[in-house]
């Protein structure tokens, strides 16, 4: 490792996210588990996450350039309204799980994440990825990682930020409220978010030594993995519409969907290369 890396810092720019109570096995993977025999490893769950997601938890090593299930996608198949081009395999998933009542495991929502789970059960297992950009730091001299990251929704600090897409631009600062639209200063929030069973716990959190751990790359490979369970209610909507004011003068429309389950397993990992980093992170308040 090289001697400049004593120390550093990540920043977040919040992109999306993804959820409450875990039941964690202990893993790490350095960054050079991604040779030979991690490709072969990787190629054994690039399906996983987006057909059935059953052989995620139990992983080493993920597909170089992992991204786990589409929250937009899973959001579409659950409100029956899949976009053209959505992978078959989440709607089809969608659909076997709602047409069976939902039974909750003896073991917990924990269970679920395990290799002996149900097909029902691992029709509800979606897995999401959420791009950090802050809150990992490495002490190379201690050899130790620590991680504490919010991904808290920035409207709803009791849900975790899955995906926000905004479309058109704001006005604020550049024209009055009663011009706002007739000047196209028009947008629309689509903001796709995961509402916890059991708590509220929205921050990732974990602190662990890593003795072999290198990172050759940018801060943008981080991410961290939530493998999610969802529950009764699945999805809910909520529209909203505010017209422009002096504060604000834009004409916005928001669009809030929320996945009801809970977390089961969070990891943190380096996307490019499909490096599981750590599995022992847990969700805090």
């Amino acid at each position: 490792m090289r001697e400049e890396w004593q120390v550093f810092f990540l920043k977040r720019g919040h992109g999306a996210v993804l959820c409450v109570t875990f039941a964690l096995s202990c893993g790490t993977v350095s960054a050079l588990a991604a040779a030979a025999s991690g490709r072969h490893a990787a190629s054994a769950v690039d399906g996983a996450s987006g057909a059935s997601g059953q052989n995620i938890s139990t992983a080493d090593v993920l597909a170089p350039n992992f991204t786990g299930d589409d929250p937009e996608h899973v959001r579409d198949a659950l409100a029956g309204h899949p976009a053209p081009g959505q992978p078959s395999s989440i709607t089809s998933r969608v659909r076997a799980f709602l047409s069976h009542p939902f039974r909750q495991s003896r073991q917990g929502a924990s269970a679920v994440a395990s290799a002996g789970q149900t097909p029902a059960q691992a029709a509800r297992t979606f897995t999401f990825v959420i791009p950090v950009s802050y809150g990992v730091r490495y002490l190379a001299k201690k050899k130790v990682l620590t991680v504490n990251v919010s991904l808290a929704a920035p409207d709803h600090p009791d849900a975790i930020l899955l995906k926000q897409t905004v479309i058109g631009q704001s006005g604020r600062k550049l024209v009055v409220a009663p011009e706002a639209k007739a000047k196209g200063f028009v947008q629309t929030f689509d903001v796709i978010q995961l509402q916890p069973q059991g708590g509220i716990k929205t921050t990732v959190r974990g602190r662990m030594m890593l003795p072999s751990f290198d990172h050759e790359h940018g801060n943008d490979d981080f991410a961290i993995v939530l493998i999610c369970t969802l529950a009764p209610p699945y999805l809910e909507d909520d529209i909203e519409h505010i017209e422009p004011t002096d504060e604000e003068p834009t004409d916005i429309t928001r669009r809030t969907s929320t996945l009801n389950g809970s977390v089961n397993a969070a990891w943190l990992i380096d996307r490019k290369e499909g490096t599981i980093i750590t599995k022992r992170l847990h969700l805090v308040k």
